[in-house]
């Protein structure tokens, strides 16, 4: 392969690439370890390349509500204040705070 051709095809691999970037940030949902109240466990990454940069959030976020519902009606309608789903904008990561508190909600669209 010539110079030339290496290099059109090395900036069209980088121009495919960045189809993606300017979409949703990636989002990722978490979840609280009911044996160590400090670990953060990955429980979803939500990452679709989308124009709306809500898109990855919203999906997100309401993944956690209904997953932190399905767990107080599992309590007998309590929620257990130190298990729960939240979101973080970004990949996952083993650092960082766990939330005091948990939204929860089923969909009242239905």
């Amino acid at each position: 392969m010539n110079y030339h051709a290496a290099t059109l095809l090395i900036a069209g691999s980088l121009g495919l690439g960045a189809c993606g970037h300017g979409s949703a940030p990636t989002y990722t949902l978490y979840r609280t370890s009911s044996m160590d109240g400090s670990l953060r466990v990955h429980w979803g990454t939500f990452d679709a390349h989308e124009s709306d940069p809500s898109y990855n959030k919203a999906n997100c976020e309401m993944a956690a509500r209904l997953l932190n519902a399905n767990m107080q009606a599992l309590n007998g309608g309590t929620n257990a204040e130190s298990l729960g789903f939240w979101c973080e904008v970004g990949r996952f990561s083993d650092k960082g705070p766990i939330p005091d508190s948990f939204t929860a909600a089923f969909p009242t669209d239905i």
